[in-house]
């Protein structure tokens, strides 16, 4: 070992040596320099060739979502947007056993609001928009919502999509002349403590059940009674399909109740989201014995209905923005973002000249040619306060992706923040939330992949969509229908999830400042 020390000290004394003899040449050439490679000072390339224009989605797919919008939202810059439910029922059991004699002794419809426990007793709701009140009106459906498209000539080979403007085409077949049922006033901002529950499990036996806020509402028997266990042993409740073909749904409207309005949002298809037959009927009393007679006692029994099949969110908006004519050449002086059946933003980068018509600017042609390393491609996007001066009804994110191909941009992909569980502090190295600066509240969007692969691996300058987020991690694609233009095809879910939205500075803003624009921190790799 004491040979092997010094054998290495030697070799490093040199090193050093030389470093201290080169230090006054290296001080003399400037420190650019390392292994002979020249290492630039950083520079900032400030990108203004950017189209971004308005894009109104008027209708969009709004089944096989995971979340639904129930009441009214009101925004000073959009206008008012109410939504609706219409949904078919399953069974949670095919062919169930009623027993002897069942008799109904309450039905409750049940739809839990999203909420986490603050502390014992109490809870925090995170999807409710406004502190108003609404009555719910229940209405039995008569309209058949077929899982599968039959094509133009018959291929049956698509899911059938359903779309947020349909509400005119189904209401012929919704009974909203006699609604089944019509709630009393619920403000569900009040709906922030433990329910507590009683369930009958026999004559003499009670069990006590806390459960976190939800609506609960008892439906009439007798509509019940007639339609589920009158036919105990039927075809109808034989099979899941017979019975979707038998009792085709139920459409839920909220009638707003206040000055102020509310909305909610619910996932329907987790499993405490239901419509529960609480019945009594005589059953064969259980015995060890098995020559001993039977013997009916009574029991007590419940029988589910579940949301689990076909469910559309059905918007009736009243419009206060005119977007139908967006300048797609030049941009648009503001860009007017909001979720569900709103709006969203076109964005084309490095949109300049291009002098030899080989649909690349020059601007990005040169670009391609000076060999650059991109440190960092930033977009930031800043709010119009005044057009939208309140913070209230603001998108605290919004989310960017590729609109050419419907996909997610690798800096979506490769952000070492996601966090699936934690969606508000999920992705935040890509996509930023809401802040601000001395120029005023911001957006900040980065791109660094993105714009590397675009400069230095001749990947396509894709046209990018920009949408509000409610949920950062929602990102499926749905489908867009518009007649009108057919410019944009699908519309991602993170934007369905809030009725929110946000005005933003556009690359022809009057206030310069402001502009939408593309900042690129980038050094020469010569």
């Amino acid at each position: 070992m004491r040979n092997k020390k010094k054998f290495l000290f030697f070799p490093v004394l040199i090193f050093i040596l030389l470093i201290a003899s080169c230090e006054e040449e290296v001080t003399e050439i400037g420190g650019g320099f390392i292994n002979g490679i020249e290492i630039q000072e950083p520079y900032l390339v400030e990108n203004e060739n950017i189209t971004a224009y308005n894009e109104k989605v008027s209708s969009v797919q709004t089944n096989n979502t995971t979340t639904y919008k129930l009441g009214t939202y009101i925004d000073p810059v959009y206008g008012t947007s109410e939504t609706s439910i219409l949904t078919q029922l399953t069974l949670e059991e095919n062919d169930h056993d009623f027993g002897q004699d069942p008799v109904l002794d309450s039905v409750i419809l049940t739809l839990p609001y999203f909420s986490q426990q603050i502390a014992q007793d109490e809870y925090e709701l995170d999807s409710i928009f406004g502190e108003g009140s609404f009555t719910l009106e229940i209405s039995e459906s008569n309209q058949f919502l077929r899982p599968i498209d039959p094509g133009e000539n018959g291929e049956f080979e698509e899911n059938q999509i359903y779309y947020s403007d349909q509400l005119n085409d189904f209401l012929p077949n919704i009974n909203t002349n006699d609604p089944i049922f019509t709630s009393d006033v619920i403000t569900p901002s009040d709906s922030t403590g433990v329910k507590v529950l009683f369930d009958q499990l026999s004559q003499d036996v009670t069990d006590t059940l806390e459960q976190s806020p939800r609506i609960r509402l008892k439906l009439p028997n007798d509509f019940f009674e007639e339609k589920i266990l009158s036919k105990a042993g039927s075809e109808e409740l034989a099979f899941g399909q017979n019975f979707v073909n038998y009792f085709r749904g139920i459409y839920i409207k909220a009638e707003q109740q206040s000055s102020e309005p509310v909305m909610g949002i619910f996932n329907l298809d987790q499993p405490e989201a239901d419509i529960t037959l609480y019945y009594r009927s005589m059953r064969n009393a259980p015995s060890l014995d098995p020559e001993a007679e039977d013997s009916l006692i009574e029991t007590f029994n419940k029988f589910n209905l579940k949301f689990n099949g076909i469910k559309v969110n059905l918007y009736d908006k009243e419009e206060s923005i005119d977007l139908s004519n967006p300048d797609t050449v030049n941009g648009d002086e503001n860009l007017y973002l909001q979720g569900g059946q709103g709006s969203m933003g076109v964005l084309r980068l490095f949109d300049g000249p291009d002098s030899d018509n080989d649909g690349v600017s020059d601007e990005l042609e040169e670009l391609r040619s000076e060999n650059l390393l991109i440190n960092e491609a930033t977009l930031r996007l800043y709010v119009n306060e005044e057009i939208a001066p309140g913070s209230v009804n603001r998108s605290n994110r919004i989310f960017i992706y590729d609109l050419d191909n419907n996909r997610l941009l690798i800096d979506y992909q490769i952000d070492p923040t996601a966090s699936p569980n934690a969606p508000d502090q999920s992705r935040t190295l890509h996509l930023s939330p809401l802040a601000e600066d001395d120029q005023g509240e911001f957006y900040r969007i980065r791109l660094t992949s993105h714009i590397n692969d675009i400069i230095n691996n001749d990947s396509t300058n894709v046209t990018l969509g920009l949408n509000v987020s409610q949920n950062v991690e929602n990102s499926r694609l749905f489908d867009v229908r518009d007649s009108e233009t057919e410019r944009i095809e699908g519309l991602l879910e993170t934007s369905l999830t809030t009725p929110r939205g946000v005005v933003l500075h556009g690359t022809q803003s009057n206030n310069e400042t402001k502009r939408l624009k593309l900042s690129i921190q980038t050094t020469t790799n010569n």
